[in-house]
């Protein structure tokens, strides 16, 4: 059984009561409004930290791009002028070309036209015999506008291509004077004076066998 004693006050004083639980709430108010600001404040400067990061980051990344650009084209710009100066090479080359081609076509009809008049004219015939790179070896034969099996009365020259000199290698029959004509040909280059002293020495000899 439960007993009260006499002495127990048993009346509630409100007014502490309220009291106490107010200075309570506030407390317990204060410190979950300290704790939203703490928490906002974080927030907001883990935010504002990982926007300045991307932002960083953009810009790097933009800055590694716009280097990367300018590299290409730099290199971009080398090999267009490298193109364009192949390209004027080529050109160049065409234009050689279509001379050297030209030039070829007209010694050729020169060559074709000479042969025709020396055979109507001279009865000489002339062929290139053999040639190189270098060089050409170049037979010519009078009195016949074909050539025949016998070599008689015929003379063999060497052509120096690139510099356009003869030599005189043999004359069939041999000549007296053969060694004279040599030197002037090596001297003078004249190629049609010395074929003209061989053909009047060879009419010589050809007269001198009909008596």
């Amino acid at each position: 059984m439960c007993t009260v004693e006499g002495n127990w006050n048993y009346e509630f004083d409100i007014i502490n009561i309220e009291k106490s639980n107010f200075s309570n709430l506030e407390i317990i108010l204060n410190n979950f409004q300290e704790c939203a600001l703490k928490t906002l404040e974080n927030t907001f400067t883990a935010e504002a930290r990982t926007c300045k990061d991307v932002t960083q980051k953009s810009d790097d990344d933009l800055r590694d791009l716009l280097e990367k650009n300018k590299t290409l084209k730099q290199k971009i710009d080398i090999k267009l002028k490298e193109l364009q100066q192949q390209q004027k090479q080529y050109e160049t080359f065409k234009q050689d070309q279509k001379l050297l081609i030209q030039e070829i076509k007209e010694k050729h009809e020169a060559f074709l036209m000479a042969k025709k008049y020396y055979k109507k004219f001279l009865r000489m015939y002339f062929t290139i015999e053999s040639k190189n790179k270098d060089s050409q070896t170049i037979f010519v034969q009078f009195f016949n506008e074909t050539r025949k099996d016998s070599e008689k009365y015929s003379v063999r020259l060497l052509r120096n291509i690139s510099k356009c000199k003869y030599d005189l290698l043999s004359t069939n029959p041999q000549l007296k004077n053969v060694k004279e004509l040599q030197r002037k040909l090596e001297e003078t280059n004249d190629v049609p004076g010395v074929l003209s002293c061989i053909r009047k020495s060879f009419l010589i000899i050809k007269d001198s066998t009909k008596r």
